[in-house]
């Protein structure tokens, strides 16, 4: 079985607080920032502004109200519940303010919080606990020295506010809207493939030449010609998943397992899916389903259990199908991501490096311990393990934007650019690397970039950022 099927992306990097007696000094600090902050903004009288949520939360921190606990943000004296919970336990704060996105993608915390949000209060009270997962310092005292050297107009402050609120909305919108469509292939609009007389055959030569975006085009024709062809739902798939995009992914292995139900390559595949997308319950169901319908640890998966699936059984049924057959890759590859799944990062790098002894040209493994080493707080060696999957297969979208992450986590902001500019070139709708490239240019202070960037001037990009 091929395991090329979906890749792990980096979803949180690790920072350490310092601490004295006892007292945060983080937070402390911190306290001291939001407070000359506030007093910054509170010099707007704009009553729009002087509403915002975006002051409401400074304001917040300013007076104490919030205040950093071991990196996480929490309100003071109050029990966050069970969605900040289960948040502070999934993510921690990264070594600047833009490395929330970059670990999970800017729509992926409004899609949990806003989810949650009759259940555990209002959005923006879930937004502050979400806010945890951001390095305060970073972007206070940045926001300070600016305003300090005048580096801002006087609507700077109403900017800030109105930048934060908008973003919100849109982003909750956006959320709604995948909701919807979740599960809905979105097909290309114009495709030159359509007609063609073997879009498969095409579509699996430009896959195997690292032409993703041509790939996906072939095998859209493909399935819109056949559309019970599991293969081709199959390998649309990992086209999507390779090209940085597990929505689509998903949507076109949800196809697969349609046409073919007990594919065990489509069922590996959408639990590595869900697994990027934080979506426990069906990674879960999709792994287990993998066991289950596998000729050689079918027997280990009983029937019923599959009506209420929790991760200790899995993960118990899937160490012993590994010590049946310790010579099976796929096994240790599933343990690995299992184990991402409940975020014990050092077991899940043992299994991909047993997976590796076993199956040292897999490319997309490679990548997978890239990002589970990201995760770990090991930058430096996923850069190694990412490059090891570029030389297997240097067209690989996913890699490039991973290893662009693990740049960025190190403060390396200017070669992290030139690794986002390489990954879009070979994919420019993909839109989470435009997020990421945007970020780190900030962080690099080379806002004049910034309108390139925004208008997706690749050639201007590629001219100042080469590699």
């Amino acid at each position: 079985m091929r395991s090329d099927s979906c890749l792990l992306q980096e979803q949180s990097q690790l920072t350490s607080m310092d601490h004295m007696g006892g007292v945060n000094v983080a937070s402390l600090a911190a306290m001291e920032q939001s407070r000359m902050l506030a007093n910054t903004l509170a010099q707007n009288n704009d009553p729009k502004f002087q509403n915002s949520k975006f002051l409401q939360f400074v304001s917040k921190m300013s007076r104490g109200e919030l205040s950093i606990d071991d990196t996480q943000v929490k309100q003071t004296g109050e029990s966050s519940g069970d969605w900040a919970t289960e948040s502070q336990q999934q993510y921690n704060a990264g070594p600047a303010w833009a490395d929330e996105f970059v670990s999970r993608g800017a729509d992926r915390w409004v899609n949990e919080f806003a989810s949650g949000g009759e259940k555990h209060g209002s959005v923006e009270d879930q937004w502050v606990d979400e806010f945890s997962n951001l390095h305060i310092n970073d972007w206070a005292d940045e926001f300070g020295k600016q305003v300090g050297e005048g580096a801002f107009g006087e609507s700077s402050a109403d900017t800030w506010a109105n930048a934060y609120d908008e973003y919100l909305n849109e982003q909750v919108s956006a959320k709604q809207q995948s909701d919807a469509s979740r599960g809905v292939y979105a097909f290309s609009d114009m495709n030159p493939y359509v007609g063609h007389p073997n879009p498969l055959k095409e579509g699996q030569e430009l896959f195997r030449k690292g032409l993703l975006s041509e790939a996906v085009l072939a095998l859209e024709a493909e399935v819109l010609k056949n559309p019970e062809n599991a293969e081709g739902w199959r390998l649309l798939g990992i086209a999507h998943a390779e090209n940085d995009d597990d929505q689509q992914a998903i949507a076109a292995m949800m196809r697969a397992q349609e046409a073919d139900p007990t594919n065990l390559e489509v069922l590996l595949a959408l639990g590595v899916s869900h697994t990027n997308e934080l979506e426990q319950a069906a990674a879960l169901k999709y792994l287990y389903g993998w066991l289950r319908h596998h000729p050689k640890y079918g027997t280990l998966a009983s029937p019923e259990l599959a009506d209420s699936l929790y991760y200790a059984d899995v993960a118990r049924l899937f160490n012993e199908a590994a010590q049946m057959a310790p010579e099976d890759a796929d096994v240790h590859i599933v343990l690995g991501v299992l184990y991402n799944l409940s975020r014990e990062y050092d077991r899940a790098i043992e299994c991909f490096q047993t997976a590796l002894k076993l199956k040292p040209h897999d490319y997309s493994l490679w990548n997978k311990l890239g990002a589970t080493q990201a995760n770990s707080v090991q930058s430096a060696d996923a850069i190694l393990a990412y490059q090891q999957a570029l030389d297997l297969k240097p067209n690989y979208v996913r890699a490039w934007a991973n290893m662009g992450i693990s740049y960025a986590n190190q403060g390396m902001h200017e070669d992290s650019i030139r690794y986002y500019v390489r990954a879009l070139a070979m994919n420019p709708k993909a839109d989470n690397a435009w997020q990421y490239l945007r970020i780190s240019l900030s962080c690099a202070d080379r806002n004049d970039m910034l309108e390139a960037c925004d208008s997706r001037n690749l050639d201007v990009l590629q001219k100042e950022f080469p590699l």
